[in-house]
């Protein structure tokens, strides 16, 4: 069965032509790498998680929109999957605004700069590796041009914001499939599965999705009752 491969769905076809590296602490790094477990799901994007994992659902449908040309509808997407706090999202919008070599997107350091930051919150070293390379290729006008953007954007993009609106989304969406599991009972989410599984499967496999979605974020936020957007 076909499972979603996390939010680093949405890199391979942005990464295919940027030219800065986030895969070395050498700030003179100049390819790319794209991700090594990279998958192609094209539009197989499971939408009985939009609610559940947003992130990852809208950093797939993302991906789609770029193998098929659909630069700006790409942009979009990856704007939502930052919105839930994909930090792989943010560090896709970061390296499409640096490079500025994607049609109809012109290149915007100091947005750039923020994104990277913004992707660097969770202290991962690919992430801030790209936030220091970012920063040496930039001028100084650039970066100080990124800190009032950045102070903006983390109202609404940065995990003390985002991260608590996706971990309490997933805690609510979770609930009842939790109840089902701890009933011996059955679950079904479109596209998820042909059929329906046994709850508790279904439960483990998204706990799994979101341990990755999280990851750094688990411990260092106050999860509370559900927002709606």
């Amino acid at each position: 069965m076909k499972r979603m491969g996390g939010v680093a769905l949405a890199l391979a076809i942005v990464g295919a032509s940027l030219s800065m590296s986030a895969a070395s602490t050498d700030t003179s790094a100049a390819t790319p790498a794209a991700p090594a477990d990279e998958k192609i799901y094209y539009n197989s994007c499971m939408d009985g998680l939009e609610q559940i994992l947003p992130g990852d659902y809208y950093a797939c449908r993302a991906r789609y929109y770029f193998q098929n040309g659909h630069n700006r509808l790409g942009l979009s997407e990856l704007d939502e999957a930052a919105y839930w706090a994909s930090k792989d999202a943010q560090y896709a919008l970061g390296l499409i605004y640096f490079n500025g070599d994607m049609k109809d997107v012109p290149a915007n350091h100091p947005l750039a700069l923020a994104w990277f930051a913004l992707a660097a919150e969770r202290n991962d070293a690919p992430h801030q590796q790209a936030y220091a390379i970012a920063r040496a290729k930039s001028s100084d006008g650039e970066i100080q041009a990124s800190e009032p953007l950045l102070k903006k954007m983390k109202l609404k993009y940065g995990d003390k914001v985002a991260g608590v609106r996706a971990m309490r989304r997933f805690n609510h969406e979770i609930a009842p499939l939790e109840d089902a599991a701890n009933s011996g009972g059955i679950a079904y989410i479109r596209g998820y599965s042909p059929f329906p599984e046994d709850a508790n499967t279904v439960v483990t496999q998204l706990h799994a999705e979101a341990d990755k979605a999280f990851q750094g974020l688990i411990g260092t936020v106050t999860v509370g009752p559900l927002q709606v957007r």
